[in-house]
């Protein structure tokens, strides 16, 4: 039973650090601790404007991943740097999850995903994901063909995708840029786990969380997929963004078998 609840905890951490990835959610049980939309501000249903610059290079967001007062480990969302990509600049996405001590003795997890992002046009270039759960070990990298509207799988199998495509961790940061309609929705062409779909966030909402970082307005948003990658009609992962150009996430909640896991900020590095 000890195992197998800190196997939970660490699917959990991965779905919600992770963000928009291909790792799938066991079914839930209530929502309790997921927000009520009675419990959100619509105010007059504006549509908040897009961001042009909500983060900067150098961005490092720190997070600790509970479950109830429990921790289970820590995460990080970090834009190390702008580099290049077939002649083109490209933010260098990355995240990572990794257990504590108490559960790296029952189901150790390193895990790293990078996404390749078009600077300019806000398409993903490359994904690569390296993912070691317990005895599980597992790595896959897909390079889009923005051309040919494909993408490649490192064992050689490639498929069609829409065009400006985003994979599992750009369609986070894409969110950040948009308008987001309260009350509303976001749709984009996302790809992951060898399917294309579209992705829609809603947005559910305003409301106000605080943090070991700091006290935060935020405006409420839950990705939803309609066909494959992590969701697939089973799970919920709801996200609390700053009220500003930065639309930083602040706080993450994913339901599980037993309970919700919570990704909380605990420090935040701006870049510049």
């Amino acid at each position: 039973m000890r195992r197998f609840a800190a196997h939970l905890f660490v699917r959990a951490l991965l779905s919600a650090t992770l963000l928009f990835g291909a790792v799938p959610l066991p079914a839930m049980a209530d929502e309790t601790d997921l927000p009520d939309t009675n419990d959100l501000s619509l105010g007059n249903r504006e549509v908040l404007p897009a961001s042009e610059h909500p983060f900067q290079p150098g961005e490092s967001l720190r997070f600790s991943v509970q479950y109830g007062f429990i921790k289970a480990g820590s995460a990080w969302l970090e834009v190390p740097e702008v580099t290049e990509w077939n002649g083109r600049p490209v933010y260098r996405l990355v995240a990572r999850a990794e257990s504590n001590g108490f559960f790296d003795k029952m189901y150790k997890v390193r895990n790293r995903i990078e996404s390749m992002w078009d600077r300019d046009s806000l398409f993903s270039w490359r994904y690569f994901e390296d993912r070691r759960e317990g005895h599980f070990r597992a790595n896959d990298t897909l390079v889009f063909e923005p051309s040919k509207r494909e993408v490649h799988y490192n064992n050689g199998l490639s498929y069609p995708v829409p065009a400006q495509v985003q994979d599992a961790l750009s369609a986070f940061y894409f969110t950040r840029f948009k308008p987001l309609p309260l009350g509303g929705s976001v749709v984009f062409d996302y790809h992951a786990s060898r399917k294309s779909a579209p992705m829609e966030v809603r947005v559910l909402g305003r409301q106000t969380v605080k943090t070991p970082a700091g006290k935060f307005k935020c405006v409420v948003i839950e990705p939803l997929l309609k066909a494959g990658g992590i969701f697939k009609n089973k799970g919920r992962l709801v996200i609390w963004l700053t009220d500003d150009e930065r639309r930083m996430p602040v706080l993450m909640k994913s339901k599980v078998l037993i309970g919700s896991i919570s990704v909380v900020l605990q420090e935040a590095k701006p870049g510049a």
